[in-house]
């Protein structure tokens, strides 16, 4: 099973450091599934029920309630990596609506983009 934009994983997020999330933990796929596909890799937004409030008050935690998943929490937008899906065990809980995959998409653009 290849990951797809849009679908929600569960996996390993160690090894990490620093002020990385650690452990296992839901996350939200944003590449495409044909990069996933290539290079074994997916590049994901982890998900937490933490509170994160420096990056709520920056405008990067997207929530996942009102949506009707299983799956709760915030999406961290600001913490943008690559993980070896297969590697990590990356098993798929949902896929979410594409309404909220442009939000999360928009923020990830912010990090990225020089405006």
């Amino acid at each position: 099973m290849t990951p797809k934009r849009g679908d929600i994983l569960h996996l390993a997020f160690d090894p990490a450091s620093g002020r990385e999330m650690k452990g296992n933990h839901f996350c939200l796929v944003v590449s495409t599934q044909a990069f996933n596909s290539r290079f074994k890799l997916a590049w994901v937004c982890p998900i937490s029920g933490g509170a994160a409030l420096s990056a709520r008050d920056g405008g990067f935690l997207i929530s996942l309630m009102g949506y009707g998943l299983r799956t709760d929490g915030n999406v961290h937008a600001h913490q943008l990596k690559a993980l070896d899906w297969a590697a990590r065990r990356a098993s798929k809980v949902e896929t979410v609506p594409v309404e909220l995959m442009e939000q999360v998409l928009n923020c990830t653009r912010a990090v990225l983009d020089d405006e």
